[in-house]
């Protein structure tokens, strides 16, 4: 009964994942299959309506961003994608900026890391982008100097990560937040399976 009691506890913590028209969903695929055994998911949008990912998987979001409250999750994940639909989701920015405000986890790869920018948590931060340094100087929300071409790159409870680092990015995220194996890690990198070599 007791680690029954201890699986159902560790089971309680939250995350989030924003979605959108356009989403990329292989960069944040690792990162919550790997959270998918300490962390409920949950998934919004601007508004709640279904999102067409980018190879066209339509996602249903739980609560619209009006419905999130950043108390009730332990991390957010926001992943990249055409930037087209939120470039201009004022709602969105302003509750990225409560999540940095409260000290949790907020996370993105890719382009998503916009959206960091837009809601002031890249000020003094160190951060990566799959964006051209003309495209980050016409979005004009990046401070050039703290731009770094790295797969990962974090600082406190921010995480950025260039597209290419999905991997990567999901190992860290989840490094954040629990231990992470050896053979996990050796898994998600594709370099072996531990229960196949075990049954040899």
């Amino acid at each position: 009964m007791e680690n029954m009691t201890g699986a159902n506890e560790k089971i309680r913590k939250k995350g989030l994942l924003f979605i959108f028209e356009g989403y990329c969903e292989f960069e944040i695929a690792p990162a919550i299959s790997m959270l998918r055994n300490s962390h409920e998911l949950y998934t919004f949008s601007v508004e709640k309506n279904p999102c067409r990912s980018e190879a066209g998987l339509m996602t249903m979001p739980d609560m619209s961003v009006d419905e999130v409250d950043p108390m009730e999750f332990d991390l957010l994940i926001i992943p990249g994608g055409d930037l087209g639909p939120i470039a201009k989701a004022d709602a969105l920015f302003e509750l990225v900026g409560k999540f940095g405000a409260f000290n949790k986890i907020t996370a993105a790869i890719c382009s998503g890391v916009f959206v960091l920018a837009r809601a002031g948590l890249l000020k003094d931060t160190p951060y990566t982008i799959t964006l051209s340094k003309e495209q980050r100087l016409f979005l004009d929300c990046f401070d050039e100097e703290l731009f770094s071409y790295r797969p990962v790159v974090s600082k406190g409870n921010v995480l950025t990560a260039q597209g290419h680092a999905y991997v990567e990015f999901g190992i860290a995220l989840n490094k954040m937040v629990k231990e992470i194996s050896c053979e996990k890690e050796d898994f998600y990198r594709g370099k072996g399976n531990v229960f196949m070599e075990q049954v040899q």
